[in-house]
């Protein structure tokens, strides 16, 4: 009896202890749920995890966090798994730990899923150093591009050509723009989507204003002249003035699509354009005169 008297004693000054030395204890179950928050990176768990063993009484309020870190945490291994699944033997392997030092994704034709591309805008923030994601032929669609865009990073090169990609997904892409959330995109590839004219007049906006944009590649997206129009129609001096590459080609366009390039290039906008495809031929011919003479054609590869 004496004992476990000297042990509940011994317990209860124990945790009086860890109150007086843990300052986190003072805090609410709410605003500790904050902090691991901005802890729990589901590629390094291990931070916050490592704060809930600092004492006891912590273990508790954290816990539920703690429970959904986990899952993250299995979520991301599961998507390496698949990444690294023999029907993609050749291609480079992709490991969980090194996921927060990579510079470039090149996730091309890996059968991502709408689940994966949610993970995938999960765990990128947790991925700073990450500047060019190529997500080719990947088929996840408008929810797939939808759920990655919740967590998109700001990157100078994505790629998401050939991905069935519509209007709703390039509605998200663009929201995700206006967040600021691609401020240093230089490099945007949408090439085979079908996000046709309604897609575009959603991007058009944040895309003129992008303050890195180089290249836009646009070719096969079931543009129509209205499209183009909505893209390049009434452009003043602070729209694509970066832009350097213009692909439109493989679109239903006529000579009234290449005739408004033509003419804001020889109204003096688009400055830095120097290569463009519209289509091969007479329309082709119509904007290479128009650079031609601004002393400003390089023919696009």
């Amino acid at each position: 009896m004496a004992a476990r008297a000297t042990r509940s004693a011994s317990g209860a000054a124990s945790s009086s202890d860890d109150a007086s030395r843990c300052l986190l204890l003072a805090l609410s179950h709410d605003e500790l749920g904050v902090i691991v928050d901005g802890l729990a990176d589901p590629l390094q768990p291990v931070v916050a995890v490592a704060l809930s063993s600092t004492c006891l009484g912590l273990r508790t309020p954290l816990r539920p966090a703690l429970e959904v870190l986990k899952e993250r945490h299995e979520k991301a291994k599961a998507l390496c798994d698949k990444l690294n699944s023999r029907r993609y033997i050749g291609m480079s392997e992709v490991i969980l730990a090194e996921l927060p030092r990579a510079t470039v994704l090149n996730w091309v034709s890996r059968h991502l899923t709408a689940d994966d591309m949610a993970t995938l805008g999960m765990i990128t923030s947790g991925m700073p150093m990450l500047r060019e994601l190529l997500l080719i032929d990947n088929g996840f669609g408008d929810p797939g591009t939808t759920a990655m865009c919740q967590g998109l990073p700001s990157l100078k090169s994505l790629d998401l050509g050939c991905n069935k990609l519509g209007p709703v997904g390039a509605e998200a892409l663009a929201a995700a723009l206006h967040r600021g959330a691609l401020l240093n995109l230089e490099k945007l590839a949408l090439y085979g989507n079908p996000i046709g004219s309604e897609g575009v007049a959603a991007l058009a906006k944040v895309l003129r204003r992008a303050p890195a944009l180089l290249s836009l590649k646009l070719s096969i997206c079931k543009l129509g002249d209205d499209g183009v129009a909505m893209l390049l129609k009434d452009l003043s001096k602070d729209d694509f003035k970066t832009l350097q590459v213009l692909d439109l080609e493989n679109n239903d366009v006529t000579i009234a699509s290449a005739t408004l390039i033509a003419s804001a290039i020889e109204r003096g906008m688009l400055p830095d354009l120097a290569q463009v495809r519209v289509r091969h031929g007479k329309l082709d011919g119509i904007v290479y005169a128009a650079l031609d003479r601004r002393g400003a054609r390089k023919l696009l590869e």
